[in-house]
């Protein structure tokens, strides 16, 4: 009689790692002109501004000591090109993740740096506006499942929660708070209503 091979267990699949968090680079600052929303030689979308950061540096008595602005280019691409377009405005405080990269300047045909954002927000400590948390739907959705506008923002609509910065600083055991937190918040301006150029997104 000839033996007969057991077949082998198969081998169990190896646990996926667990991702790391995603941490880029942040820039934070003021936009100091007109935004302005092109197109690169490809047809992608392509957000532009100059924008401005102050300085400060803590010091061992607990002051600060105000140091020079700096200036620099605020780039961003594709969606975050068009959704920074209409979100943001000049003389909008801002916090932007992304990074710093290097490019050739066209004008001067020298090497400079620019940061270049894949996200956006309105600075907290400098903004004063309402979230919208209604679901995002498509227009059909939307249509069929139309609630009033009163009684969709008393239910979908909320404000951003107040919190105490000192607080949350003394937790942290962090610094007092700087003159960069203690500005009195502004309304955002409006936009006018401005068409997209067609692009790639």
């Amino acid at each position: 009689m000839v033996d007969q091979e057991q077949p082998h267990p198969a081998p169990e699949p190896e646990p996926s790692p667990t991702p790391e968090a995603d941490v880029r680079e942040s820039f934070k600052g003021r936009i100091k002109s007109e935004p302005t929303l092109g197109t690169t030689s490809k047809g992608k979308a392509k957000f532009y501004a100059k924008v401005e950061q102050r300085h400060w540096r803590y010091e061992p008595d607990g002051t600060y000591t105000r140091l020079p602005n700096t200036y620099h280019d605020l780039v961003a691409y594709k969606g975050a090109a068009v959704r920074a377009y209409k979100q943001l405005a000049k003389n909008d405080y801002f916090i932007a993740e992304g990074r710093m990269e290097d490019y050739l300047s066209k004008r001067t045909g020298e090497m400079k740096q620019r940061f270049a954002a894949t996200g956006f927000g309105h600075d907290m400590a400098h903004t004063r506006y309402e979230v919208d948390r209604s679901p995002r739907r498509d227009a059909t959705e939307q249509q069929a499942t139309e609630r009033p506008a009163t009684e969709r923002q008393a239910a979908e609509r909320g404000t951003v929660a107040q919190h105490t910065p000192e607080a949350d600083r003394s937790r942290l055991n962090l610094p007092p708070a700087g003159p960069w937190d203690q500005a009195p918040g502004f309304a955002a301006p409006e936009r006018a209503e401005q068409q997209p150029p067609a692009m790639g997104l």
